[in-house]
């Protein structure tokens, strides 16, 4: 029976939190946010990629067919004025720094006294002093002036004849886009003069996909125009943009495209298992309501406590419903029997072999939030959320939506047959899975390799565009390393930039670095412009002065330069002891790679290291001041730090978890079988990932998790079935593979899905995944399964030593030994503390050739089982009425005893067919359950099974003046279970027993405890 109106109810509710959660929730597709930025040389590099102008820059590259630069540079320059017209950007073209070379350069003529070390007064100026030198340079001037170039020269000549500005100029080289490229009236082209290019800054952050979308749609519209007025007939214009924007733009699309397909093909494939996996096709659909109620419960809290969330956690959404199905498969495979069925009672009967998976599977999610990333922070989060919210629902609601359940008819269902066959492979599977362990133990070693570009997903003509790129303007990450310091004011940054260029020139002289430009090069502050105007005023000495002036005249008379033309560099000979420092100019920061954010000054040098660079000294150098971002040390830093973390969430995850499996069995043999299929799991898939040739990168952390916190409720599954009821083919057991099996499938399907992404990021998390899953099944199916037969048939209750020199008591626990945790706890102390086990010698003297027993009301067996330790050669027959103990009774009496279920006054039939009847009836504990003509009852039908002189042994409550705590908690007890207490004084019962037929022999209160008694009746010969 389903009530169907519930049903509508909640899915209703659930499509309402869905809709919440995503309303309540910004996704965002930045995959930079998947890094743990508390790293300091993550947090470098993010610091750097995120604030330098380039992260946020559109470069466009515009190619024209055939060799035509006059028509090429019209088009850029048109390209340019569609850019300002659009609003879309903040700052178009190099026109700004074409304008501040000529004023830069004016600059550094005025300012020579400034800007040269003395090392670069040795190296680089002293050569320009010879005659031979000075006479070719007033010769080429001479020819200058008598061309168009020499144009407005004139202050540049006589301020400088020796060209020390082309030295300092020469120092901005390392800012050049690409080696080659030149610039033409603002405009700057290539090498070979075919392409040219265009830079812009736009008015919103190119991450942000909205922005990104109208940039695309402009670029699209714009070549579309251009193609058409600026290009000949017959020629063909190309733009080629590129920038962040495009790969935030291909990042949302490729993961939404992925999150969708995921979600669908993953819902489609797991209905499908679950049509063809039940008896009733529907009641297998239905399994999905747990996992999507789960699901949508979970983005609905996780919004409650978050603002926002990575699109990829969210695209982990498909596979939380693959991991959260199982608990509807296995809740509904036991509803959906060929007899009628409970669903409370289904409940309990799930949930006895269920619950520790909820506990590990939910820890071990949690535990991503150790690994530092953010992002599987945020997934574990979400997927632990899923987790309790689906269990909560299978156990609190769906036996509200399905009180009862008819019996369903007979079905052929293939998949289980095929189930049981691959379980049932036995020792030779377990061989096969053995030796595959071992054949891929050699390549199971993992080996990570991180690579920033892999972190973003782009489509093929974005990869196609940063090759055109690199190709023609050249990679601006290729060795390069970036530094990155912040700095109040322009005075803070220009002393902070003193210093750098101290350690730069030093690192160059050692051949660490090749080039590299620094502001303090072109701006330098006041230490190093001290520094400088000293040597310069050592370097230029009387003597050198007075030669340079005599040459410099000599040559000018030969080539008709007036006699005085150089006079204003002569004064710069001589300058005074101190010259005014002036600030360095806002206007240049842009070509300077200085940004301003309105707060804060931010410097950027970018670096090409030379031929004894170290990454690691390097960045001990200088991290102290600046931040250092060197994309190959990055990587191999990175890749190291996965491992590291790899190791330390293997680590957590693995204890946690053997920790949590000792606490549930409280047994440390169970715990090893359970972890070893896990075992299994990691060896394979680090053996076959690297079979493949698929490094280990950032979702290999997952790997832990999946197989640790996932793949082990395989495990779990099958041994807490195998404890639970012990051979294969009980129909229980076959249900729990059933349902293990099908909720692997549905994870295979979930994982899978995201193998077919396009992303990069999911794809690897769907292979990883989809491995590490696969083997744990594998493991759980076909290595589990001799192992826990072999375990269990060794050590089971028959398998007990009968040695009657051992301690009565180990004997008796030597039978719960295989047994769950709560009842071997409770015979344990049952055994310690009861007073029972006491009394029962005294009170069963002279009875060592009893052969048959009666228990009515046996609970889990622990006094029948001393009883069968006492009597060697006796059988017991017992009844209980609660299922669970009924069946830990069974198990742990083994063949010697048989109990059923039922309730008193009914009796179990005799163990011993032959005999006169019952040699010892035990009535213990429970005379308080029944009323007055139950026991009546129950004392006459036990006067009748019994064989005469045999012995009725009871212990009941008696109440007492003062009720103890123990006292109050179980009548609550009682009273909660729906039933009346009936507790009797001693001397009723005694009356009892006499008017059954009994001869009362023994009447007395327990010595250690007064609110019980001892009532004996023996059966009259």
């Amino acid at each position: 029976m389903i009530r169907y109106r519930l049903l509508i109810a909640v899915l209703l509710l659930c499509a309402a939190m869905t809709g919440l959660g995503l309303y309540r929730l910004e996704f965002s597709s930045d995959v930079l946010r998947a890094l743990p930025a508390r790293q300091q040389v993550i947090a470098d590099g993010l610091a750097i990629f995120q604030n330098h102008p380039m992260h946020e820059q559109v470069a466009v590259d515009v190619a024209l067919d055939g060799d035509d630069p006059q028509r090429l540079r019209a088009c850029g320059a048109a390209l340019e004025d569609k850019m300002r017209d659009s609003a879309l950007f903040a700052r178009v073209g190099l026109g700004a720094t074409g304008e501040r070379l000529p004023e830069l350069a004016l600059y550094a003529v005025r300012s020579l006294p400034l800007l040269f070390s003395q090392q670069e007064l040795e190296e680089h100026v002293t050569p320009r002093l010879t005659p031979e030198w000075i006479q070719q340079r007033l010769e080429q001037l001479y020819g200058e002036l008598s061309r168009m170039e020499g144009i407005g020269q004139a202050a540049f000549i006589g301020g400088d004849p020796l060209a020390l500005k082309d030295l300092v100029l020469a120092r901005l080289a390392p800012l050049a886009p690409t080696p080659g490229a030149r610039m033409q009236q603002g405009q700057l082209l290539s090498a070979d003069g075919r392409h040219l290019l265009v830079l812009a800054q736009p008015k919103q952050a190119g991450t942000d996909t909205a922005a990104a979308g109208r940039l695309a749609a402009f670029f699209e519209t714009a070549s579309q125009e251009l193609s058409t007025q600026c290009a000949a007939p017959g020629q063909r214009l190309t733009l080629t943009p590129v920038g962040a924007f495009r790969a935030a733009q291909d990042n949302e699309r490729l993961i939404r495209r992925d999150v969708e397909l995921a979600l669908w093909l993953s819902t489609i494939g797991i209905a499908l298992l679950l049509v063809f996996s039940f008896p009733r096709p529907l009641i297998g659909l239905l399994s999905l309501v747990p996992a999507v109620a789960g699901t949508a419960a979970a983005l609905f809290v996780y919004s409650l406590f978050h603002r926002s969330m990575s699109i990829m956690a969210l695209g982990f959404g498909g596979a939380v419903i693959s991991i959260t199905v199982d608990y509807g498969i296995a809740y509904l495979l036991f509803l959906d029997q060929q007899e009628e069925t409970s669903g409370h009672e289904t409940s309990r009967e799930v949930g006895a072999i269920s619950v520790m998976i909820v506990f590990t599977t939910m820890g071990a999610f949690l535990l991503l939030g150790v690994s530092g990333f953010p992002l599987f922070a945020e997934l574990g989060q979400f997927a632990a959320l899923g987790q309790f919210f689906a269990f909560a629902f299978v156990h609190f609601v769906l036996p509200a939506i399905f009180p009862q359940m008819p019996a369903s008819r007979t079905r052929r269902l293939p998949l289980r047959r095929l189930v049981d066959l691959f379980y049932g492979t036995g020792k030779t599977g377990a061989l096969a899975a053995a030796v595959l362990a071992l054949a891929l133990l050699w390549h199971a070693r993992p080996q990570f390799q991180v690579s920033l570009s892999r972190m973003n997903t782009v489509s093929a003509s974005t990869q196609a565009a940063d090759a055109l790129f690199s190709q023609v303007w050249g990679d601006a990450l290729s060795r390069r390393v970036f530094l990155m310091r912040r700095a109040e004011n322009v005075t803070a940054l220009q002393q902070d930039d003193d210093r750098l260029l101290a350690l730069l020139e030093e690192d160059m002289r050692q051949g660490v670095l090749e080039q590299g430009f620094v502001p303090a090069m072109l701006f330098p502050g006041e230490t190093r412009a001290s520094a400088n105007l000293a040597a310069w005023r050592a370097f230029w000495g009387p003597q050198r002065q007075e030669t340079l002036r005599q040459t410099l005249q000599t040559a000018a008379t030969r080539f008709g330069f007036a006699p005085d033309g150089f006079a204003d560099f002569l004064a710069l000979l001589d300058p005074p002891a101190t010259l005014a420092l002036p600030p360095m100019p806002n206007k240049y920061f842009p070509m300077l790679g200085i940004t301003d954010n309105g707060t804060e000054l931010i410097r950027f040098v970018s670096l090409q290291p030379g031929t004894n660079y170290d990454s690691e000294a390097f960045r001990r150098r200088h991290a102290g001041d600046n931040s250092v971002f060197d994309p190959d040390y990055f990587a191999r830093w990175l890749g190291a730090y996965l491992f590291s973390s790899f190791s330390t969430l293997l680590l957590i995850v693995g204890s946690c978890m053997a920790l949590l499996l000792l606490v549930a069995f409280l047994h440390p043999t169970l715990t090893l079988l359970t972890l070893t299929p896990p075992a299994f799991s990691f060896i394979c898939t680090l053996g076959t990932l690297r079979l493949l040739g698929h490094p280990l990168d950032i979702p290999a952390l997952m790997l832990s998790v999946v197989i640790l916190g996932m793949g082990i409720d395989y495990s779990i599954l099958c041994v807490r079935a195998h404890q639970r009821y012990r051979t294969i083919n009980h129909p229980s057991y076959a249900l729990t593979r059933n349902a293990a099996f099908l909720a692997g499938s549905a994870n295979l399907i979930g994982f899978g899905a995201l193998f077919f992404a396009e992303h990069s990021l999911l794809r690897s998390i769907g292979l990883t995944s989809l491995l590490g899953i696969g083997y744990c099944m594998l493991g759980a199916f076909v290595l589990l399964p001799p192992l826990l037969d072999a375990y269990f048939r060794r050590h089971g209750a028959d398998a007990c030593p009968r040695d009657t020199s051992i301690d009565i008591t180990r004997r008796v626990r030597c039978r719960y030994r295989t047994m769950e945790a709560y009842p071997r706890l409770f015979a344990r102390i049952k055994l310690r503390s009861d007073p029972l086990f006491n009394d029962l010698p005294r009170l069963l003297a002279g009875r060592e050739m009893c052969r048959s027993i009666l228990d009515i009301g046996c609970g889990f067996g622990v006094p029948a089982c001393w009883c069968l330790e006492h009597f060697p050669a006796a059988r017991i027959a017992a009844l209980e009425p609660d299922a669970e103990r009924v069946r830990v009774a069974r198990l742990v009496l083994g063949r010697r005893g048989s109990v059923i279920q039922g309730l008193a006054p009914a009796l179990p039939p005799l163990p011993d067919a032959e005999g006169d009847g019952a040699d010892i009836v035990l009535l213990l504990d429970m005379l308080h359950y029944l009323d007055d003509a139950t026991v009546t009852s129950l004392f006459q039908a036990s006067f009748q099974a019994m064989a005469p002189s045999a012995l009725l042994l009871l212990r009941c409550s008696t109440p007492a003046a003062h009720k103890s705590w123990l006292w109050r908690l179980e009548e609550w007890r009682i009273r909660r279970s729906g039933t009346t207490p009936h507790f009797r004084p001693l001397a009723e019962v005694a009356e009892l027993l006499r008017q059954a037929g009994f001869d009362v022999t023994v009447q007395e209160l327990t010595a250690h405890n007064p609110e019980l008694a001892w009532l004996v009746g023996r059966k009259p010969r």
